[in-house]
């Protein structure tokens, strides 16, 4: 999964251009959809989807979160938008669980480097 760039010119997005800018199917767009990790999405007058900026904020956090291995589950919510407080709140929350993980992985790379070195130092293993 790789991060995106959101299109700094363009307000609404057809699925087909989400697609072509996340890098995600249309399938993992409505199970996020219907999961409700990216908040409503608007429909136009062919009742066709309209991705709003909004949404193709929440599919990044998505995406990050995907890449991280963190749960998806932090995401999911009721669909409102948050104030300034909440959204505030809700990125310290995500950001606490990204320093956690980063400690366990500095105490992994910790442990395979003593292997490493230990392997390196005992030819006979």
């Amino acid at each position: 999964m790789r991060l995106f760039t959101i299109p700094a010119e363009q307000t609404a997005f057809s699925t087909k251009e989400v697609v072509a800018i996340t890098g995600m199917t249309k399938d993992a767009l409505r199970y996020y959809e219907q999961q409700r990790l990216i908040g409503p999405v608007p429909r136009n007058h062919n009742n066709y989807r309209q991705y709003s900026r909004q949404n193709l904020e929440r599919l990044q956090f998505v995406a990050t979160f995907r890449q991280l291995g963190l749960d998806l589950k932090l995401l999911s919510g009721d669909g409102h938008i948050p104030n300034r407080a909440q959204r505030i709140q809700e990125l310290s929350s995500y950001r606490a669980t990204v320093k956690k993980q980063i400690v366990q992985l500095q105490a992994t790379d910790q442990f395979l480097a003593h292997k490493i070195a230990y392997f390196e130092a005992s030819p006979n293993h």
